[in-house]
């Protein structure tokens, strides 16, 4: 294998690290009046590369490619002012699955559930 084509895949799966960072997943917040919406994405993609050699003729051949994108799939609200699970929501921006949903809907009350956790967990450990 050629060091340009070693060199080349190098660069192209560097490229793709930089494009999965979790700033790309979870975007910058947006703050409004009474609200920040934090906008969270879903990051793919592929790649794929061939090769070849012949010593006699010194036929040598090789390709990469890749591709890869990134689309909104949720909105998360915090509203400011509301404290707890009640001042969160999120918003899926994909076609309603019933999981998606599921997950959405129950977000706020898990999140209840573990602050009273940790709460209860305080007071016991109190003397």
């Amino acid at each position: 294998m050629s060091e340009e084509f070693k060199g080349s895949m190098t660069s192209l799966f560097e490229e793709f690290r930089k494009a999965i960072a979790v700033e790309t997943v979870v975007g910058k917040p947006i703050e409004l009046e009474d609200k920040i919406l934090i906008p969270i994405c879903s990051v793919g993609f592929g790649a794929g590369g061939g090769g070849g050699a012949r010593k006699e003729k010194e036929s040598q051949g090789y390709g990469i490619g890749g591709g890869g994108g990134v689309s909104p799939v949720a909105l998360v609200v915090v509203f400011k002012g509301i404290p707890g699970p009640d001042g969160l929501k999120v918003l899926s921006l994909k076609p309603s699955g019933t999981l998606e949903k599921l997950v959405g809907e129950a977000l706020p009350m898990v999140l209840g559930k573990v602050k009273e956790l940790k709460e209860g967990r305080k007071a016991e450990e109190k003397p």
